[in-house]
């Protein structure tokens, strides 16, 4: 380390001791710095780090002619200028039906182990295979994905996967569920499934780019630069207050479920989590199914739910990378400002009952009063402008 990059550390560390963080506290933070040399491998997707799925993933992931009326991609709900996020409280999906949740937004996804709100998808890939032929969502069967690959990106698809099989048989339109997918053979709905689930792999290898690396938080902690004395009380804060046991690592998310008490208003009946495993498990797409590229560490990856506990209401630990550009918060968009929502779900008043499940015993004590600090410093975590080869095509 250069003797000024020193100095700059050291100044950052006694300005910190200042304002009252000791160094124990502010050790906690080591380590939650991110590159993109952190990116843990996916196990069950063996194309999840060639270029060449990433730049079909990002095509895909842009483009609106794959879904039921041709006016919702991946990116609508996904915004790259609202950090990757949902512009509206709740999604809107083809012929502006309303969903049932914000949806959670992608940055830095690549680092969790079970995706939406309610982990119902064990990888980065089965997950967007669920938005596509979500009805609310965008509403485009297994067999029009299908159809669509071949017609728009066989060239590029093969060059990743191989041939796609021969689909002059296969109905324009088929997913279990409606008649069409019964009258297929089961040849046939395996070569469907196949070319689904590589759709979704080549979603994956885009979206495991969107990482939101060399923040301010990350120069911060490299020693690259001084924080302010909000942010530093804001980080001192979210220390002192438990937020850290949560949102911690890289991610700054335990990829974990807990019931925080947001679950009143509009989604009085939303179960969380306690809804979600029994589906995972039946999930054709999940890591032990037949499209897995590795079924033992996706079996692994299901056994470590036993483990779960209280999850009766209760929703997955959103990552805090990129939060400070994000519109909306919480799995119903519950607040339009970062401090508003620190404030509500996030003060002793609040903290009293759950309209579904019990309160996570880790929030139960966090009072957060100086939400505006918080905040601050959250905002070193904002992302970093990405690359045009990262954008919309």
């Amino acid at each position: 380390m250069t003797t000024s990059r020193w100095l700059i550390w050291v100044g950052a560390g006694l300005a910190f001791v200042g304002c009252g963080l000791s160094e124990e506290e502010q050790s906690r933070f080591t380590g939650m710095q991110l590159s993109a040399d952190d990116l843990p491998r996916s196990a069950t997707n063996l194309y999840a780090d060639e270029p060449a799925a990433a730049a079909l993933g990002r095509h895909l992931f842009f483009d609106d002619r794959m879904s039921a009326d041709g006016k919702v991609a991946c990116s609508t709900c996904h915004e790259p200028e609202e950090g990757f996020s949902d512009p509206k409280p709740v999604s809107i999906g083809t012929d502006e039906l309303e969903g049932e949740r914000h949806s959670m937004p992608i940055t830095a996804a690549a680092l969790q182990r079970f995706f939406l709100w309610d982990g119902r998808a064990d990888s980065l890939w089965s997950q967007p295979l669920k938005a596509l032929e979500a009805e609310k969502e965008m509403d485009f069967s297994r067999a029009e994905v299908a159809h669509f690959i071949a017609g728009h990106y066989a060239a590029e698809y093969e060059a990743v996967f191989g041939p796609l099989p021969d689909l002059s048989a296969v109905p324009s339109r088929a997913r279990p569920g409606l008649p069409a997918w019964d009258e297929m053979d089961d040849a046939q709905r395996d070569d469907v499934q196949r070319v689904f689930a590589n759709t979704g792999k080549a979603l994956e290898a885009y979206q495991r780019r969107i990482l939101c690396t060399d923040t301010r938080f990350d120069r911060w902690l490299r020693g690259e630069l001084e924080l302010t004395e909000q942010e530093r009380d804001g980080a001192a804060e979210f220390v002192r207050e438990g937020c850290i046991e949560c949102h911690a690592g890289p991610a700054f998310s335990d990829g974990e479920f807990h019931n925080i008490g947001i679950g009143s208003g509009r989604s009085e009946a939303d179960r969380g989590r306690a809804a979600a495993r029994d589906l995972l498990l039946a999930d054709s797409f999940n890591g032990t199914g037949a499209y897995s590229d590795d079924v033992e560490a996706g079996a692994a990856l299901l056994d470590s739910m036993v483990e779960e506990i209280d999850i009766l209401g209760a929703f997955r630990t959103p990552s805090l990378r990129g939060v400070g550009q994000r519109r909306f918060f919480g799995h119903r968009g519950h607040h339009e400002t970062l401090e508003a929502f620190l404030e509500d779900v996030y003060d002793e008043p609040h903290l009293q009952t759950s309209a579904v499940g019990a309160l996570d015993p880790l929030v139960v004590e966090v009072e957060i009063d100086g939400q505006e600090d918080v905040a601050a410093f959250l905002h070193t975590l904002d992302c970093p402008p990405l690359p045009p080869e990262l954008l919309k095509p």
